[in-house]
């Protein structure tokens, strides 16, 4: 009986880790294509640079949500198994599983903002006018 429970524990740490992990990877590639227009905006408005910079910081942006919504991805396909699992995976499931559509509905939302930037950002009222 003990080695079933810790199988079951360990079929547990494997699914969260693999979340985990695909969660952290999402956060740093979202947490990039938020700073990046940030970062583009600041060298505008300060450094009087000419605004097609934000249709570049745009780009950046929409290529990082992109990779971001790649790992919201890997984050839902923890939870779908091609074998069988362990009673320990709906709980793993039940535990994460919202943030899943969380993180798919942010990543969307920074490529649509992205891809915006990307094609008006130049059209902001900040930094030069001269491209």
């Amino acid at each position: 009986m003990r080695g079933n429970q810790q199988m079951e524990q360990n079929q547990q740490c494997m699914y969260e880790l693999a979340f985990i992990r695909a969660r952290k990877r999402f956060i740093a590639y979202a947490v990039l294509a938020i700073l990046i227009p940030v970062v583009g905006s600041a060298l505008c408005y300060w450094l009087g640079k000419p605004t097609s910079w934000m249709g570049r910081s745009g780009a950046i942006m929409a290529g990082l949500a992109f990779l971001a919504d790649l790992k919201a991805r890997d984050m839902a396909d923890v939870f779908k198994p091609s074998g069988y699992v362990g009673i320990s995976f709906s709980a793993t499931k039940k535990k994460y599983f919202s943030q899943v559509k969380i993180a798919q509905g942010i990543s969307v939302l920074l490529i649509l903002v992205g891809t915006a930037l990307w094609g008006f950002g130049d059209l902001l009222p900040i930094g030069s006018q001269i491209h």
